[in-house]
């Protein structure tokens, strides 16, 4: 099937700042960034760096009138991506294709699950920076150390849940062992990004253990444990 091409956008880093141990924010500007059509949250644009092929990364916040962007991007591996997000400074050029993305959809909900990693922070944020005042969420982060958390800006009824590995898991298992044993209330809709294999088990989870219609499970592998370049 002929896909239509994503639209590019030639940019230049302008300003690099960590925002965690495993987390750096790269802000890009370009002239033509204005047009980019940023409509929902957890949009993404594959980000084309000089150390490789390019990476998908979501976009974290949007400011056309000032044609910027931000992007968050992990510092996990040996990865091109990670290797270059370490060492880049304002300045560097790179291109940007996009965005993609589907819309996350939670009509009717009651309560809301969230469970994503590091990698999936900047989507869950944008999510939740979205949603109306008085629903309740409950949210499960996992991050590298307990220093890891970030302030969470929303206007819904959220109660978050930080899951520092501190070095005894290996991603991922900490936040499906966790999301597995907890209570999933009536009317729950969930949104789960991260580590393939742990996203796919939390996933069952829900469909199996609490029957939880399939379209009230929303789930993304954003990256997996011996690939280089998962695509989920």
């Amino acid at each position: 099937m002929f896909k239509r091409p994503r639209p590019t956008f030639d940019v230049e880093v302008t300003a690099v700042a960590p925002l965690t141990s495993t987390l750096v924010r790269l802000t890009l500007a370009g002239p033509k960034l204005a047009e980019l059509a940023i409509e929902h949250p957890t949009q993404w644009v594959k980000l084309a760096t000089p150390e490789g092929p390019s990476r998908a990364y979501t976009i974290r916040r949007h400011r056309p009138a000032e044609g910027e962007v931000d992007i968050d991007v992990v510092l996990h591996g040996n990865g091109p991506a990670a290797r270059w997000a370490a060492r880049t400074r304002p300045g560097e050029p790179v291109r940007l294709a996009g965005p993609r993305g589907r819309r996350p959809t939670f009509d009717g909900a009651a309560h809301i699950l969230l469970a994503a990693d590091e990698s999936a922070l900047p989507a869950a944020f944008t999510i939740l920076e979205q949603l109306p005042p008085g629903i309740r969420v409950s949210a499960y982060f996992e991050v590298s150390e307990p220093a890891d958390t970030l302030p969470v800006d929303t206007a819904a009824e959220l109660t978050t849940t930080w899951l520092p590995r501190s070095g005894a898991h290996p991603k991922g298992e900490l936040l499906a062992d966790t999301v597995r044993a907890v209570d999933v209330p009536d009317g729950t809709h969930a949104w789960l990004a991260g580590e393939a294999g742990s996203v796919a088990a939390v996933r069952r989870h829900l469909l199996t253990d609490w029957a939880l219609p399939r379209e009230h499970v929303q789930a993304k592998g954003y990256w997996k444990h011996g690939e280089a370049d998962h695509k989920g």
